[in-house]
Order: structure tokens, then sequence, then C-alpha cells
């Protein structure tokens, strides 16, 4: 493995650790605040790299300062027409200002002035800032923060930079936030009413993305509920240096020792297990052919353990002492697709294989059929066309402990915490429609039919007490109410 000429990815990442090597921004605490909603990611990413050229300590700007095209290509901005490009960031970054609200007045500050200069015949571009930016970027003494460049430069999407900057303005490892405040500071304020759209379309890309790129923050969440509905996000996050353990003595006491050296692939690079840090629960990887170091930090040491089983696959247990893995468990860390899918077939002949599947109910369970190894829908009693079945073995292919993991699906859970509507007679005599959360669902028997009773808040009025309708519904009854009498967004 070591012997492999780097690909170009690899060539990349090693150019961008070149490049930004010991380049900082440093900016003062309060500039975060500063509404960024007008630019796209790149046009951030090239003025943080502007900004990485200024001298913190000084008391004034120079009179220009030099970005070059070399640079702006290693940001990872993926352009054929990179002059034209990083023309137009250059203009909106001198034409759109950064506003801040104050309380009592809305300040607008400019960036950079409007007489930037690219040299002819070179890759050199010359750039000024707008004095507006000198309280933010320089004679800086204190409320200051400062970062490593490459950390950034892989991000994708600009609410990862500006939730990244924030995470670095503080110093706190738990950090609780009012859900309005969060989007607040996404620039997100009045976007994403319902919770479980910014959960999954901003929240989670956002800190996947913190916890994949950036070598000095591990981040994760927790909710806090008032009611029914998510009121809070307390953030957990785990602060690496980004030469925390690189340098550390390697004792032999740590049981992970042996796995010290070893190569492995990591984010389709490969890479040696540079030291293993129980105390961090951070694993040190170092990248064939280069310097670049990559730190994998962990809620746990059962998480270590599981991202280096999944690293080093068999060579772990044989290394750690764990014991003989059975024949699936072995073919489970295996990277040959028919291997493993011959494994599993011959493992569950007969069995039930998984459910809850992409591209089918939730509820839906695949099987393997006795006789003839194919895959079996028990739902429809069908044997799965070619087509569908490659779809389920790429799916278990790449999500292996989904085979013959078996999901308890709650068929109701998705109407929990719903908005509806109910006709009510009020003390005039007179009908009116109340609006209520759905904030559980219980299922009840009746005379042995398996039905569900809702338990109702009143949404305008949330002290008041739940209320527990007095009616069963079947499943059908159920799905038929919420569609009728949702409130939409």
């Amino acid at each position: 493995m070591g012997k492999e000429n780097p690909t170009k990815k690899q060539q990349i990442i090693a150019e961008q650790q070149k490049i930004f090597k010991n380049r900082k921004v440093v900016q003062l605490n309060r500039f975060i605040k500063g509404d960024v909603s007008a630019f796209s990611v790149n046009d951030l990413k090239i003025f943080k790299l502007i900004i990485s050229k200024v001298d913190s300590k000084e008391s004034l700007f120079k009179d220009f300062y030099e970005i070059t095209t070399d640079e702006i290509k290693a940001l990872n901005i993926n352009s054929k027409h990179l002059y034209n490009e990083t023309r137009k960031t250059l203009k909106r970054l001198a034409n759109i200002y950064i506003t801040f609200d104050e309380g009592d007045s809305v300040r607008e500050v400019g960036l950079i002035r409007n007489d930037f200069k690219f040299e002819k015949y070179s890759k050199k571009i010359l750039i000024n800032f707008n004095d507006d930016m000198g309280e933010y970027l320089v004679n800086l003494k204190k409320n200051f923060f400062m970062y490593d460049l490459i950390d950034i430069v892989n991000f994708k999407f600009k609410h990862t930079l500006k939730f990244y900057e924030y995470l670095k303005s503080q110093s706190l490892n738990v950090i609780k936030l009012k859900l309005e405040t969060l989007k607040e500071i996404l620039d997100l304020t009045d976007k994403y009413k319902r919770y479980t759209n910014f959960k999954s379309d901003v929240l989670e890309v956002i800190l996947e993305e913190i916890n994949e790129c950036s070598n000095t923050l591990y981040v994760s969440f927790s909710e806090e509920k008032v009611g029914p509905k998510v009121k809070y996000i307390i953030f957990h996050i785990k602060r690496i240096k980004s030469d925390l353990v690189i340098d550390a003595p390697r004792t032999s006491k740590n049981k992970y020792f042996d796995l010290i050296g070893l190569e492995c692939e990591y984010l389709n690079k490969y890479q040696t297990i540079e030291n293993i840090d129980l105390k961090h629960n951070l694993i040190v990887l170092k990248e064939i052919h280069t310097e670049n170091y990559t730190n994998i930090v962990k809620d746990s040491e059962e998480g270590l353990a599981d991202t280096l089983k999944s690293l080093l696959g068999s060579i772990y247990d044989e290394r750690v002492g764990q014991g003989e893995q059975d024949e699936v468990q072995r073919l489970l860390a295996a990277k040959d697709f028919k291997k493993f899918k011959d494994e599993v077939i011959k493992q569950y002949k007969g069995k039930l294989l998984c459910n809850n599947v992409p591209g089918y109910l939730p509820e839906v369970k695949i099987s393997v059929e006795e006789e003839t190894g194919y895959l079996f829908n028990e739902h429809t009693a069908k044997i799965l066309t070619k087509e569908k079945s490659l779809e389920v073995w790429r799916y278990l292919y790449k999500n292996k402990v989904a085979v013959g993991k078996l999901v308890e699906i709650n068929p109701v859970k998705e109407f929990i915490d719903i908005e509806v509507l109910i006709q009510k007679t009020n003390l005039n005599g007179n009908k009116e429609s109340i609006k209520y959360i759905i904030t559980d669902i219980q299922e009840e028997s009746e005379n042995d039919t398996q039905k569900y009773r809702l338990y109702l808040q009143d949404a305008l009025d949330p002290l008041q007490e739940i209320e527990k309708s007095k009616s069963l519904l079947t499943l059908e009854q159920l799905k038929k109410f919420v569609e009728t009498s949702k409130v939409e967004d």
C-alpha cells in the first residue's frame, strides 16, 4: 500500500498543506455577529484568505495585501473560470457591506476597497482593506480569536464557516443556545420553521463538515425540549490542537500500542496510524507520501475502538486480542463486494435480513429465500427483481451494520409534534377551530384490535393540561385524520 503513487486528490491536499502552512485568520470576536448572508462560501473563503495576510499586532493596515491565484485554487474552489469568478467575488466583497445590529442602530461595514489590482503577467492580486475593517483586524489586544486557515478550506457551506468561527470565538466546551439564537448566528432568522428540516438540512450537515474537515474541533449536540418542541441545542465541543499528540511519547502501556505504524485507508487516502491518545479519544493519521496529519476525535473510547476496527478490519482483532470473529463479522470488514454478498447469503438463507431499506416502506422486511438465495419481499411475498436486489445489496454493502439488524418501526412516530386543527364547540355554542400539537400517541387494544389514542396540547396555551382524545383510531383512521387536519407551514 505504501508504495503506491499518491492520487490527484492526495496531491491537492498536500499542496493545500504546503501553501497554507502556519497561515492564521485573526479577527475580533464581535466580527462574527455580522450578517454575511449576501455572500457565497467561496466569497467568504477568499475573504478569510485576505484576512490571513494581516498582522493583527500592527496598528494600521498596509497599503495593500497580496494574494495569488495559486492560493485561491487551493481554497478548493472548483471553477473553470477562476479569473472571472475571482473578479466577481472581489466586486461583491467591495460593494456589499456586512450589517451589524447594534440594538439602537444598524451599522454597515465595508470590507475591501473597490480598487484591487490584477498584475499583468503574474499570478498576484493586490487588495486594500476598507478603513472600517481596522477595528476588527488590526491592533487587536483582547476579545479576539484565531484559527488555522487550512481548517476551513474544504468547507462547502457558508453556514459551516459561520458556525465554525462562532465556536472558535468561544472558550467553553459546552454551549447551550436557544434555537432562535442559533439561527441568528447562522443568518437564518425566520427560515426553517420546522425544526426537523433545520436539523437535517443545516445542523447535522454543518457539524458533519466541521468534524470531517477540521483538525481542531469535534462537535456533537443534544436537544432540550420545552413542552413538545425543541427549544435549546446543547453543543459538546472537543478542542484539539493540531500538534497535540503527534510528538507525544508512545508508551507500551497503551493497549493500542501495537496498532501504531499500521497502514489504513481513510477518506480515500492512504494513511499510517501515527499515534493513539486514550486521554482525548483521538487517533492521529499521517498521509503516506506527505507530511499531512489528520486528527480523528471521538466521544468515547468505545467510539475510538469502533473507528480503529473500521480502519483496520481483521488486523484490529489480531493485534488487540479481542478474540476471533465469526465469518459474517470478518466479512463485514472485507472490501470485496462479491465475497460480502456470497457470505451474507450463506449465513442468512431462510432468515430475515433487514428492513427500513431506502426505496421501501420502513416496515417492509427483506429475507433471503431458502432454496435460491434470492432476496424476498415479505410484504408483497415476491422475489426482488435483479435491479432491485442490486440496490439492496449496494445499500447493505455501504451500511454493513444493517445486516441482520431489524429496526423496530413505530408506524405513528412521524405524527408526533405535528400541529392539527380540531373543531370544538365553545361556551356560546359556536364551533371554532383550535390549534393543537400532537404530543404523544399511545397504542391500546380494543376488541382485540390495535388502535391509537392521541394526546394533545393547546398550541396557543402550552400551560394547559394535555388532553387525551376520547376516541381510539385505527392506523388508517389516524393517517386520514392527520392528513385532513394538519396545519401547513
